[in-house]
């Protein structure tokens, strides 16, 4: 996998279903277009992971030290809301009602691509998230993917 792009205005429907963008589903391998793991973002979003990638993660947390109280944590927090979903006959997927709460996401959101995972933002939020970021990308863009000698 290459990673995907693609920033995509969407809506919830009134029973919590999104639809998957077309474009967005084309860049799914076909082991991946069927079911997806959502769960809480580090962010104030959802994250979307296809199973093939929550497989990947899960296997860098069975290197945490359960005998640490942070790894624990951590474990713990990045799992909690974790739920597998599926696609409907329309492309949809119900987005569970308590990490729909705790992202605030209401009727208008943004799907966007996040390398090897799609962050699923309210669009009030994401915008705002935007207006505060984007003012610090220059710096961070140097000190992120500059090389040793800030170039």
């Amino acid at each position: 996998m290459t990673g995907y792009i693609g920033e995509y205005g969407c809506k919830v429907d009134a029973k919590g279903r999104l639809l998957l963008p077309a474009d967005m589903r084309k860049q799914l391998s076909p082991e991946d277009a069927e079911s997806f793991v959502i769960s809480r973002g580090v962010d104030d979003c959802l994250s979307l992971y296809t199973m093939s990638e929550w497989a990947r993660v899960m296997e860098k947390l069975r290197t945490l030290n359960r005998f640490k109280v942070k790894d624990r944590k951590f474990a713990r927090m990045f799992q909690k809301g974790a739920t597998k979903v599926g696609l409907d006959s329309n492309g949809r997927i119900l987005l569970p009602k308590t990490l729909v709460g705790w992202a605030g996401i209401q009727k208008d959101i943004v799907m966007v691509a996040n390398v090897d995972l799609w962050e699923i933002w309210d669009k009030k939020r994401y915008d705002a998230l935007l207006s505060e970021d984007w003012s610090e990308f220059e710096d961070l863009a140097a000190e992120v993917m500059g090389d040793e000698n800030g170039e």
